[in-house]
């Protein structure tokens, strides 16, 4: 069959009437996130542990034209993610993109490093990923239209790194929960994909990272020989949480500068 250009359908970045949901939305990436789809016309919701972060985001929200909320969340707590998914369904009425941004970190070598750390870390880092895609999963299918969850893997899950080590094992633990998920939601029409950034200066590692001796040493394992930017990580989800990426599920997006080749 001879198609024609009228036969071509363009995809769109364009999120009008949809509603999303950002974990770890009031800082860092997902605060980029959270503002990158909202000025792309998705209602966003944003949780963070700080009642006071998520009221001010949550103005910043409404100052663009979007209805917006800020639901104070712990994400390695079940009972605090299914309030967060009831507020949003109360809100908003629905959700279509969930991005499972919430994380922290301990440095610390792998001999000294506690229990209680590890846990930490793990709660947070992979267990909080899981509850938040489960809820999210959860409503989407109760809605019947499919959705799009999107979690925040790194690139520390894909090759490791020095003195982080449940940081590292959480996140390669994102990747492969990523991809299990995907298999046993693809029949509900949802996608499930994550997105894996190296170095991105934000207030949490700004003064590590402003040292000349460690930013040096960074940049050598970076093939662009710099650090990516909140934009950059923010634009991925965008294409991820969009109709552009309609026929990807599964996979991770790779954001690390060239710096795994």
């Amino acid at each position: 069959m001879l198609l024609t250009p009228n036969d071509i359908k363009t995809p769109s970045f364009d999120l009008t009437g949809k509603v999303a949901v950002v974990t770890g939305g009031t800082k860092g990436l997902g605060y980029g996130i959270a503002i990158t789809l909202a000025r792309y016309g998705a209602d966003v919701v944003v949780a963070s542990r700080t009642a006071a972060d998520c009221a001010r985001v949550e103005d910043e929200l409404n100052n663009l034209g979007r209805r917006a909320l800020g639901v104070p969340t712990d994400v390695s707590k079940s009972n605090q993610v299914d309030n967060l998914i009831a507020k949003t369904v109360e809100t908003m009425g629905k959700i279509d993109i969930m991005v499972c941004n919430g994380g922290t970190s301990t440095t610390c070598s792998a001999l000294k490093l506690s229990e209680e750390e590890w846990d930490r870390v793990m709660d947070v880092d992979l267990k909080g990923v899981f509850l938040c895609a489960r809820a999210a999963a959860k409503q989407m299918v109760e809605q019947g239209h499919g959705g799009r969850i999107i979690n925040m893997s790194s690139a520390a899950g894909l090759k490791g790194s020095k003195n982080v080590s449940p940081y590292c094992a959480a996140k390669a633990g994102v990747v492969n929960l990523t991809r299990a998920l995907a298999l046993e939601w693809a029949k509900y029409n949802i996608t499930v994909n994550s997105v894996c950034p190296s170095y991105v200066i934000t207030d949490i590692n700004q003064e590590a990272l402003s040292d000349p001796k460690v930013k040096d040493t960074i940049l050598k394992t970076i093939a662009l020989r710099r650090f990516g930017t909140l934009e950059e990580i923010a634009a991925a989800t965008l294409y991820l949480a969009s109709d552009c990426s309609g026929f990807m599920s599964g996979a991770f997006l790779r954001l690390d500068g060239g710096g795994s080749q």
